[in-house]
């Protein structure tokens, strides 16, 4: 008999970016019971230090192993390309899976020759998805470019019209001349940008969304390791934030697409 988990998956960002993640693999897997937390008081973690930024990550695994979760998701690509060596090395016994590895992937699986990668500050500065591709494929021509104001954008709902287009022209605007075989969103928050980047590089570039992918890559890690839920579970979807319940439950609607149901706020420190 094929053996069952029906524990929550744990998901956290620094915001409500890693709702684009929660979203896709409640598509994905609609059996599975979610249990998600925004460190909300701290958004966003692109622009903090490293030691910051483990510290906060470490808090964050600490609060999703108290819910009794099955695997931790760190949907966040700053902490994915910062501190998950430093997760996995302090917490063996646990399956914390990142954003890079699925990012990498979905752009191995596009047979891109060249990308551009956006993301945070931090994540840019890390090189982690660089070295991701092309620890499968050196031949690929990687440009990667922080764009920092894009995640204050999309939790204020901005993501498209003339704010939007005028943000892209300081960060991408020399690669519309030039365009990349793809654009690989290396931030959780940037789905939202999608239609609007794909309008902005008139359909020239194939856009590649890292919570579709990191949705996929957990689905076949949990068929694999026979971690799924019962196919008859009634799954349960919580939030958790650590600042402005209110203001999460009504940003939250935009990124699911539907009420997130009730926000719960809680202390990390």
């Amino acid at each position: 008999m094929k053996p069952f988990d029906n524990r929550p998956i744990g998901i956290f960002d620094s915001g409500l970016g890693g709702l684009t993640v929660a979203a896709a693999l409640r598509r994905t897997l609609p059996g599975e019971a979610v249990a998600y937390l925004g460190d909300t008081a701290r958004v966003p973690y692109g622009d903090k230090s490293v030691d910051s930024i483990i510290r906060f990550a470490h808090q964050d695994v600490e609060f999703m192993l108290s819910r009794g979760v099955k695997l931790i998701v760190a949907a966040c690509n700053t902490v994915s390309a910062v501190a998950l060596d430093s997760l996995k090395r302090d917490y063996p016994d646990e399956i914390i899976l990142g954003m890079i590895d699925s990012g990498v992937r979905a752009v191995i699986d596009s047979g891109a020759e060249r990308v551009a990668v956006i993301g945070t500050r931090a994540t840019i500065n890390s090189d982690a998805y660089r070295r991701g591709i092309h620890a499968v494929d050196r031949s690929i021509r990687v440009e990667s470019i922080a764009c920092p104001l894009l995640v204050p954008l999309a939790e204020e709902g901005i993501t498209g019209g003339v704010i939007a287009r005028e943000v892209f022209d300081t960060y991408l605007g020399r690669l519309r001349d030039d365009p990349p075989d793809a654009l690989l969103l290396g931030c959780t928050h940037y789905p939202l940008f999608a239609a609007a980047l794909a309008d902005y590089f008139s359909g020239k570039v194939r856009i590649l969304d890292s919570a579709t992918a990191c949705a996929a890559y957990t689905a076949r890690f949990l068929e694999e390791q026979k971690m799924a839920a019962r196919p008859d579970n009634t799954p349960s979807f919580g939030c958790f934030v650590t600042d402005l319940p209110g203001e999460f439950h009504r940003h939250a609607t935009r990124f699911l697409g539907a009420p997130p149901g009730r926000v719960e706020r809680i202390s990390l420190t």
